[in-house]
């Protein structure tokens, strides 16, 4: 148990709320916009912001792009996501 937890305890997790975007994954361009049309057919609506500048980082080599989906979509996107066997 860490001192974060002995000084304040433990906190539930919150629920997911309606109102909130959160990332789905970091992908390159090329597979964000497959994953991106096949989670659209599976009824979960999902949007996409190209990253220019990832090609200037370690982690990447090629243009990459952002998925992000409402949060209380989230869990849906990722079952989505594994089918596919993609890993963000």
């Amino acid at each position: 148990m860490g001192l974060w937890h002995w000084l304040f305890g433990r906190h539930e997790p919150r629920p997911p709320r309606p109102d909130r975007v959160v990332e789905l994954a970091w992908l390159p361009l090329w597979q964000a916009q497959l994953v991106l049309h096949h989670l659209w057919e599976a009824e979960i609506p999902v949007t996409m912001s190209e990253d220019h500048t990832a090609m200037y980082r370690f982690g990447a080599r090629e243009p990459m792009a952002r998925l992000y989906v409402m949060e209380v979509r989230l869990a849906a996107a990722r079952e989505v996501m594994a089918e596919l066997d993609v890993r963000p």
